[in-house]
């Protein structure tokens, strides 16, 4: 690799000297701005301190603010289903598996909708009893 150009640009591609142009005179930037607009640094941190006392931003739309879930409504484990409910959690995993309990898999993580364990809880009980 030694010797070899790896600049991939096609030939032609930078401007020429002849196009360039230069500046008339030097001038540090911060400077030119305030003399362009005729303000000094002084005056505008004076400015920009009136307005310091700002309150609590006010949001109105109820779409931004995020629904508070009542402890009864957030997904739970089959670990946690299975302490709630009292009810083994290989039963909850296997129902899920069978589809026959609704669920949420997230790579390998089980989701359950509380109200959905208890329906299946109700019924898997109901036939415990017919059976026995």
């Amino acid at each position: 690799m030694r010797g070899q150009d790896l600049n991939l640009r096609p030939s032609g591609y930078e401007a020429s000297d002849a196009t360039l142009q230069t500046g008339s005179s030097s001038i540090n930037p911060s400077e030119s701005l305030d003399a362009l607009r005729g303000h000094s640094a002084s005056a505008m941190q004076a400015a920009s301190s009136q307005h310091e006392n700002f309150g609590q931003p006010v949001v109105s739309d109820s779409a931004v603010v995020p629904r508070q879930e009542a402890d009864d409504e957030r997904p739970l484990t089959p670990a946690q289903a299975a302490a709630r409910f009292q009810i083994p959690e290989y039963l909850l995993r296997k129902a899920c598996t069978e589809d026959r309990l609704e669920h949420l898999r997230i790579v390998n993580a089980i989701w359950l909708s509380p109200p959905a364990v208890a329906v299946f809880v109700l019924s898997w009980r109901a036939q415990n009893r017919r059976d026995s």
